[in-house]
Parts: structure tokens; C-alpha cells; sequence
């Protein structure tokens, strides 16, 4: 080999030691300052100075250092490979169906999943999960979790912008290479779970309600009867036609409980099958005309929109009977004073398909609207006392609720304080395109 060669190594060797002095000069020249004023102080000697010196310009010639620009590839290549990491959580933790927050050693945010952002609102990388939640439970879990501890799940209430309950638990995740250590926090949606404990509390409760008044009654009357009324014909009479007044409120009652229970646990429409709706509510309107006529209350039905044409469904004739029936019920108990209830029959749509709307409606007081979204619910009244003076049992409209939903409908109620109420139910119709078994519509319920 040619000893011209080495030059270009020995020239760029060079150049090399050149720039890491140039890039070391500052702690070089603190170092021969420092070495300099323990030689005027006589701790150190000259030759010891030469010594350490010459120590100090070697360690800075050949050791490694790294420019200002490659630091900046570094802390960009560095940067670049964590929000790589982030990218790829993100996108795992996105296709979990309950909010996940993954936070760092620290409890710095670094993503939070889409359920969580739709369900509990934004959560901005870097901010601290610690000041999000103030409950002492939770925010105990998260501390002991990034001390290293194992917590047991607790449970969080969210009270805005809706009621939710969560179950909060926190799991560490494997350290991955030499980067640190970052923990999933999940959040277990209980809210349905809650709503119907407290709902099967409330029907509970509201039902031994309503079965305890007539059952005290009955007691009473037996009691008064077997004692100081035993002798007298003229009260017996009279606690006998209360008696039974009061024995079939709770025959009603115990009837309507069955029908919301049988409905509730249905599973199937085995039971289903080719119903004339407009059959159905002839019926209905003819079973009611005597009733309405003793209260001098007109029943009206129009369909002439509608005539002529099939009006079919898929459905129980026994339980659209039962609908109806209740919803003219309640339209001669609570607006008969309006003297008339029309009744009408139109073709619709739901959901792009062919349906019927049947309306009813009476112009009687009406309902403030406070009341509306909640008369569905069991044993839900407008006034407690007028309902219990008509013989209601508070579960009419919860019993049309579920027989409209088993037949994938629609239930919409309107009404204004002195302008009556309008029971809107469609129900999707039977067509020759869409035979009975390919039935499969959403079902909306509005109230």
C-alpha cells in the first residue's frame, strides 16, 4: 500500500480532533482556569498544571461529541419514534368499546381512546389525569397504581352533562425496551346496569304502593263488617259495593302488571302474524262506542285516506287490540271533557318503508310539556289523585310502549295545556315487496 494513502484518514483524523476542541473550548478553558488558580494558591505545581493540561486537551481531542444539528436529528428522531408509539396505541385503544385513558409514570394524559372523548368529553395529551377527577377514591387508585401498587377497582359517578356510573380500574403496562413504564385506566360503563336496579326499585316499590291501599281498604271494611257494622243492612250494603270496587281495582292492577311483565320478558314474535290494522280498530272503536256514548263523548274514526287499500302489519292482533284499547281509554277518562275523540288512520313512513299512522286525540285539559317525556314510565302520573279517581293504574302508556316496540314502531305524544293530547303510533306495514319474514325495522320510540 501506497504511504499516500493514510493522508486523507490522517487529514479527516484531524479535522475530527479540531472540531471536538472547538466544540469542548468551554469546559477545556474552564478546566486550564481552574488548574491555573490552584498553581497561584500553591496547591498545585507547575508541572502538575503542564500534566493536567495536557490530560485535559486530550480527553477533549478524541471524545466523542455530538454538533448541535446531530443533537437535533437525535431529539427528533426520539421525538418522532414516541408519537410513532402514541399513533399505535391510539389506534388499538380507539377499537375498545369503553373510555381508556393511557397516561405515564407522572399520570400525564398521552391518549385518550374515542368512547372516552364521546362519553366523557375531551381529554388534551399532557394533562394531568390528577386534576380531571376530584374523588378521593380515584384519584387514591391512580397514586397507588403509579407508586407501584396493585388498587382494586372503585366506582365513579359523572354527574354532567348526563348521570353516568363507572367502574375505574388501572393496570400497568409492560415496559417496553428502556422507555418508561405508562399505566391503562378503564372505565367499565355501569349506567344501564344502575338505571335498571333503580327502576326495578321504583316498580317494586310503587307496585306494593298500589296493591297496599286497596288491600287496607278491603281489611277495613271486613274488620268494620265482622264488628259494629255486623247488624246494619244499610252500611253493609254500601262497604260491600266499595269492597268490590276496590277488589277489581287490584283485579286491573294485578292485569296490567301481568301484561307489562309478559311484554317485558317476551323474546320473540312467534305469535306474529298477517293483522288487518283497521279491522282491529274497528273493533276497538265499536267496543268503545257504549262506553263513550254514556259520558255524551263522540268517537270519530276517518279513514278515508286509507280505503280501499290493505292495511296490514306483522303483528298481534290480540295485542294491538289491547294498544288501542288503552290509548281510547285514556283519551275518554282524562279528555272526555273535550265531548269528542277522533280517531284516524293515513298511510306513513318509518325508515324510508311503507307504514300506517294511526292518531288519536281528545281536546280535553291537554298536559304541560314538563310532563310529556315521562308518561310512558310505570306508574308515572300527571295527577295522582284524578288517575286514582278514574281507576287508572298508572301503566297504560307503559304497556303501549312495549307493545309498539315489540311491533317496531313508533310512539310520539303532543299535547298543550288546553288544547287537548294526540297519540301518534305508526306501525311499518305489510307490502307485496316485503313479505312477513324479511321484517327487520329499527325500533324508535319517541315521547
Amino acid at each position: 500500500m501506497h504511504p499516500d494513502d493514510d493522508k486523507p484518514n490522517w487529514a479527516s483524523r484531524v479535522a475530527g480532533m479540531r472540531r471536538r476542541l472547538v466544540s469542548n473550548r468551554f469546559p477545556l478553558g474552564a478546566a486550564l482556569f481552574l488548574f491555573g488558580a490552584l498553581v497561584v494558591g500553591g496547591h498545585i505545581t507547575t508541572g502538575q498544571f503542564a500534566v493536567l493540561g495536557a490530560i485535559m486537551v486530550l480527553v477533549s481531542a478524541f471524545a466523542p461529541v455530538r454538533t448541535i444539528s446531530e443533537r437535533r436529528r437525535a431529539a427528533a428522531g426520539a421525538g418522532g419514534a414516541l408519537r410513532q408509539e402514541v399513533s399505535l396505541y391510539g389506534a388499538a385503544l380507539d377499537g375498545i368499546p369503553d373510555p381508556v385513558l393511557l397516561i405515564d409514570r407522572r399520570g400525564t394524559v398521552r391518549h385518550a381512546n374515542a368512547q372516552y372523548r364521546r362519553v366523557l368529553g375531551s381529554m388534551q395529551p399532557g394533562t394531568s389525569v390528577l386534576i380531571r377527577y376530584r374523588s378521593p377514591e380515584v384519584l387514591d387508585m391512580i397514586q397507588s397504581a403509579l407508586a407501584g401498587g396493585s388498587p382494586a377497582p372503585v366506582e365513579l359517578v359523572e354527574r354532567t352533562p348526563r348521570e353516568h356510573w363507572f367502574l375505574v380500574s388501572i393496570a400497568a403496562l409492560p415496559r417496553v425496551g428502556e422507555g418508561q413504564r405508562d399505566f391503562l385506566v378503564h372505565f367499565r360503563d355501569l349506567s344501564e346496569v344502575r338505571r335498571a336496579e333503580r327502576m326495578r326499585t321504583d316498580f317494586i316499590a310503587n307496585a306494593s304502593h298500589e296493591l297496599r291501599t286497596p288491600l287496607a281498604s278491603l281489611a277495613g271494611f271486613i274488620e268494620t263488617l265482622s264488628g259494629p257494622a255486623r247488624d246494619d243492612a244499610a252500611a253493609r250494603d254500601r262497604f260491600l259495593a266499595i269492597m268490590h270496587e276496590q277488589a277489581e281495582r287490584m283485579s286491573r292492577l294485578i292485569d296490567d302488571l301481568l301484561s307489562l311483565s309478559r311484554f317485558e320478558t317476551a323474546l320473540g314474535r312467534s305469535d306474529f302474524a298477517r293483522v288487518d290494522l283497521i279491522d282491529a280498530l274497528v273493533h276497538v272503536v265499536g267496543a268503545f262506542q257504549p262506553v263513550a256514548a254514556r259520558d255524551d263523548i263522540t268517537i270519530t274514526f276517518d279513514r278515508a285516506s286509507v280505503q280501499g287499500a290493505r292495511c296490514d302489519v306483522h303483528g298481534s292482533r290480540d295485542e294491538l287490540i289491547q294498544l288501542f284499547d288503552n290509548l281510547v281509554e285514556n283519551a275518554i277518562k282524562y279528555g272526555g271533557d273535550g265531548k269528542r275523540i277522533d280517531i284516524t288512520a293515513r298511510p306513513a313512513e318509518l325508515g324510508g318503508l311503507a307504514a300506517i299512522a294511526v292518531e288519536v286525540r281528545d281536546h280535553g285539559p291537554g298536559i304541560a310539556e314538563e310532563h310529556l317525556p315521562r308518561l310512558t314510565e310505570r306508574f308515572y302520573r300527571v295527577d295522582v289523585e284524578t288517575s286514582r279517581g278514574k281507576q287508572g293504574t298508572g301503566l297504560g302508556l307503559a304497556i303501549v310502549k312495549h307493545i309498539v316496540t315489540r311491533h317496531e314502531g313508533r310512539l310520539t305524544i303532543r299535547s298543550r295545556p288546553g288544547e287537548g293530547t294526540t297519540v301518534l303510533v305508526t306501525i311499518p306495514a305489510l307490502t307485496p315487496e316485503k313479505p312477513i319474514r324479511k321484517m327487520e325495522n329499527a325500533v324508535e320510540t319517541d315521547s
